[in-house]
């Protein structure tokens, strides 16, 4: 429905000055001090100002008009997306097997595959019986003398005995205590706890610049040495079981298991001039040797010597 826009109002100055719209007294002076123009507001009436007047500034809606012809036809409209796929048909009858080939010739033998790697080791076998003990070795040249124990506890106080005669006057004393090595300036006493400090720097540089050797011997085919600054040196010859190792248990045992072991292979035969040697510290009392050929397969029977050293105190 179309909207008639030609509807011009009737705006005039009536008799009493004041505004008319159509006929409609708008009660609003035409003239006075500052004249105000009539302008159409937001809701399409009338405003004199910021005063709405009621009245509409468009006129009555028209009639409807006669419908139209029809625009020509739009352009065809872009394909759509391809629907899903369909479900799949039932499968067919299997047919009839075809007749047997003849057979082919045989393949040739291929090449021969690697060794394959070396099963874990076995568990440890059950502990012997407890052999009968020995005869007592001679005894040891004495050790050397232990660090200074740690200070008692105080004893409780004794009863205060008589007030003595008030004795002469001594030598005056030092001013100030220092418990260090360092200070020069006069006047100050050196603490006697300074005095076990450097006894223990004079020990220590003694161990160190003349380490002696304390006790030293073979047992069981190895040879030990025990040094008076702490360390253990063991040497000796072994031979790899079947299962391509051997056991090197020390008739001294470090103090811990950081000790160092390195082994070396022995003349074998021309076919096994050299083999590797590999070393594994178990425990402070016993170490493994694992002998391999150089293509790293497993050899068995075979001699190596053995170095280890660290610490037995």
């Amino acid at each position: 429905m179309e909207e008639t826009t030609s509807f011009i109002p009737e705006i005039y100055i009536g008799e009493n000055g004041n505004w008319y719209i159509n006929g409609y007294d708008t009660g609003v002076k035409a003239r006075g001090d500052d004249g105000i123009t009539p302008h159409i507001g937001a809701n399409g009436n009338w405003y004199i100002g910021e005063s709405d007047t009621q009245v509409p500034a468009t006129g009555p809606k028209g009639d409807r008009g006669e419908k139209g012809e029809a625009g020509p036809a739009g352009p065809q409209g872009a394909t759509g997306t391809t629907g899903p796929q369909g479900l799949t048909g039932p499968q067919g009858l299997t047919g009839p097997q075809g007749p047997t080939g003849a057979t082919g010739p045989q393949g040739a033998t291929g090449p021969k595959g690697d060794t394959g790697t070396a099963g874990p080791q076995g568990p440890t076998g059950a502990t012997g019986p407890k052999g009968d003990p020995g005869i007592a070795g001679p005894q040891g040249p004495k050790g050397d003398r232990g660090d200074t124990g740690a200070a008692g506890p105080q004893g409780l106080q004794g009863i205060q005995g008589p007030k003595g005669d008030k004795g002469e006057q001594g030598p005056a004393g030092p001013v100030n205590i220092a418990n260090n090595l360092e200070t020069t300036e006069e006047g100050y006493a050196l603490d006697a706890r300074q005095g076990k400090e450097l006894m223990d720097a004079v020990r220590d540089l003694r161990d160190k610049s003349s380490a002696y050797l304390v006790d030293s011997g073979i047992k069981n085919g190895i040879t030990y040495e025990k040094w008076s600054d702490g360390r253990l040196r063991m040497y000796g010859k072994g031979t790899s079981l079947s299962q391509a190792f051997a056991t090197i248990t020390f008739p001294i045992s470090f103090v811990d298991d950081k000790y160092h072991i390195v082994a070396t292979a022995e003349y074998y035969s021309p076919a096994y001039i050299a083999f590797l040697c590999s070393v594994q510290p178990i425990k402070p009392s016993y170490s493994y040797v694992y002998t391999r050929q150089h293509n790293g397969e497993s050899i068995a029977g075979v001699s190596f010597h053995w170095v280890a050293e660290g610490r037995w105190k």
